[in-house]
This record gives structure tokens, C-alpha cells and sequence, in this order.
């Protein structure tokens, strides 16, 4: 019994190893030396199969539902493509309209600072006219008064003044006095009034 079943399990080892040799091993020898020929040949074995494996219903149905997918995934692309961009315009009219608020309010509050400067220049004019009407002091009594007064208190009084009246008063002071009044002021001013004493210095020289 023993000997029996050795038998057959030879058998179908054998019968196994004559599958393998006889027609497995040669079919794959011939596919592949098939390959080799046609690409040398320049022959695209795939692309032939392709178009001959549409013609079989089999086949054909595989490569359809394949081109079907590609153009299901191509459409889809496209339509989020297509959301992408209207999501982009969108942002970008946000951004402009973002950008027109904000410059209506850099317009309104350059007009604010304009009005502002309009007040203050009439109230300057105002005061300077009042101040001229009013005063019965001499510029020596203003002077005397200024040299008393930290330079600090003087450069913030005397740059509110007109021009005329600033240099009245700078220039009736003391050299050194004039000086650190100046230096307290800011750049601008210091550089203004600097620039009319000289001129008036100027002026009294060639009279």
C-alpha cells in the first residue's frame, strides 16, 4: 500500500516536472524571445494588443471602463480647477474692495488734517493779530522777559508765533540766549528762524 502511493506521488511529481520543462518553461522562452524581436523590429507589443484586444468583448469592455476612468478623473480635474480659480477671483475682489475702503479712509482723514491745519493757522493769524493790537509792551520788555525763561518754555511759545514776531523777539535777544532756544526747537523750525536772522543780519548790514 505504502508502495503504491510512492508510485503515485512519483507520478505526479513527474508528471508536474514534464508541465514545467515541456510546455511552461518554452511558452515563457518564446514570449519573451517574442518581446525581444519586436522591439528590435520597433514594434509596441502593448500598443498592439491593445488595439486588437478591443475587438474582443472581453477586453474591449476592460479598455472602455479604463478610458471611461480617465476621462471620469479628467472631468474632475477640470471642475475643481475651474472652483479653484472662481475661489481666486473671489478673493481678489475682496482684496480690492478691502483696498477702495482703505483708501476712502486714508482721503477722508487727509481731509480732517487739512481742516485742522486751517483751524490752526486762523487761530495762529488770530491770536497774532490780537496779540499785536493788544500788546503795549516793546519788543525790549518781550525780550527782557525771554531772556528769563528757560529756553524749552521760549522755543515752544516762540514757535506758535508768526515768522515776523519770532524774529523780532531772536533777534532782540543775546546771542547765547537766541542759541539755546534754538536748539530746543525742532530741526525745521530751528532751520527757519536761522535762515531769517541771516537774512535780516544781511539786510541791516547793507543798509
Amino acid at each position: 500500500m505504502m508502495k503504491d502511493q510512492e508510485i503515485e506521488k512519483e507520478e505526479k511529481v513527474n508528471k508536474l516536472q514534464w508541465f514545467l520543462f515541456v510546455i511552461v518553461i518554452p511558452l515563457l522562452f518564446a514570449i519573451a524571445l517574442t518581446l525581444v524581436i519586436t522591439t528590435i523590429a520597433g514594434v509596441n507589443v502593448f500598443d498592439v494588443a491593445k488595439k486588437y484586444g478591443a475587438k474582443v468583448p472581453g477586453v474591449s469592455q476592460l479598455v472602455g471602463e479604463t478610458k471611461t476612468t480617465s476621462e471620469q478623473v479628467l472631468k474632475k480635474n477640470i471642475v475643481e480647477q475651474k472652483a479653484t480659480i472662481e475661489e481666486q477671483k473671489m478673493k481678489i475682489k475682496e482684496l480690492e474692495k478691502e483696498a477702495e475702503n482703505k483708501q476712502k479712509q486714508i482721503d477722508s482723514l487727509k481731509q480732517e488734517i487739512e481742516r485742522l491745519n486751517a483751524e490752526l493757522s486762523a487761530k495762529q493769524e488770530e491770536e497774532a493779530q490780537s496779540s499785536s493790537n493788544e500788546a503795549k509792551q516793546t519788543v525790549q520788555d518781550i525780550s527782557k522777559m525771554y531772556e528769563t525763561m528757560s529756553p524749552k518754555n521760549a522755543a515752544a511759545i516762540i514757535s506758535e508765533m508768526s515768522d515776523g514776531d519770532a524774529i523780532n523777539i531772536l533777534s532782540s535777544l543775546s546771542s547765547d540766549k537766541a542759541a539755546a532756544i534754538l536748539e530746543k526747537m525742532t530741526p525745521a523750525n530751528a532751520a527757519k528762524y536761522t535762515a531769517l536772522l541771516t537774512k535780516r543780519a544781511e539786510a541791516s548790514t547793507s543798509e
